[in-house]
């Protein structure tokens, strides 16, 4: 159950931000674009995400450059580079038929390597917890966009963001208007209730663990973010050695 007393000013407008402002903006900008451009904009982030690993694995982007779905100076320089080699124009842009191209060299590309032998995981992975006052805290990947330190808090109904981490995850394309999928009745340590609006998360890492499309709320902007049953739940078994101060997650359901 989220740690807050009710929406507060700064929750409502995360929510209107994430909601109306961005889906405005981004109509607005969309419609001043076309060919290309406008082809690249409307491009489902996952798809921004798989074709940022595609260029990697051609050779043509750095592994140490951020996948993150946000096509930064690195990222174009690949789309170039590639664009280039081929004999096309080099605009830097990703076309679908530009795109469809990537993924074709790229799957080419993997199935003429050996598949490794898969990573045997034993029954448990084990991860490092950090003390904060009474609590734990352990790193969490989220949307492959932002690791996050998270309070591990089993009494929580939902894994919660703060409102800014909301904002951010908006602004980088990782979570928009549909992915809001409704609002849950929370009750609070005191006994009463509150309304929270409901959204998904697409992947949440820890460890060698992922969970896709995570059940999450939003909380104050100065808010813990709390680790919740809608992650945690995922798991066989899970438990907490205080002695080593480690998280223990059994295999994912």
């Amino acid at each position: 159950m989220p740690r807050s007393g009710g929406l507060t000013p700064q929750v409502r407008q995360a929510r209107d931000c994430v909601r109306g402002a961005y889906e405005g903006q981004r109509n607005r900008w969309l419609s001043r674009l076309s060919g290309p451009a406008y082809e690249e904009a409307t491009r489902p982030a996952e798809r921004h995400l798989a074709l940022q690993r595609d260029l990697e694995a051609l050779g043509f982007l750095s592994a140490a450059t951020q996948i993150d779905g946000a096509y930064a100076d690195e990222t174009r320089n690949a789309i170039i580079a590639w664009q280039t080699e081929r004999g096309d124009a080099a605009t830097g842009l990703l076309g679908e038929l530009d795109a469809r191209e990537v993924e074709r060299e790229a799957t080419g590309r993997a199935e003429t390597k050996l598949a490794p032998p898969p990573k045997a995981l034993g029954p448990r992975d084990e991860v490092p917890l950090t003390a904060s006052g009474n609590v734990f805290r352990v790193p969490v990947r989220v949307n492959d966009a932002i690791t996050l330190s998270f309070v591990l808090d089993s009494g929580a109904a939902d894994v919660q963001i703060s409102a800014d981490v909301a904002l951010t995850l908006a602004r980088v394309g990782t979570i928009s208007e549909e992915d809001f999928i409704g609002s849950q009745i929370y009750v609070l340590p005191d006994g009463s209730q509150m309304n929270g609006d409901q959204f998904r998360l697409h992947e949440m890492r820890l460890g060698n663990h992922v969970a896709h499309n995570v059940v999450a709320s939003i909380g104050p902007v100065k808010g813990d973010l709390l680790l919740g049953q809608t992650f945690l739940s995922r798991f066989g078994i899970w438990a907490i050695d205080n002695t080593r101060r480690v998280l223990i997650l059994g295999s994912p359901q």
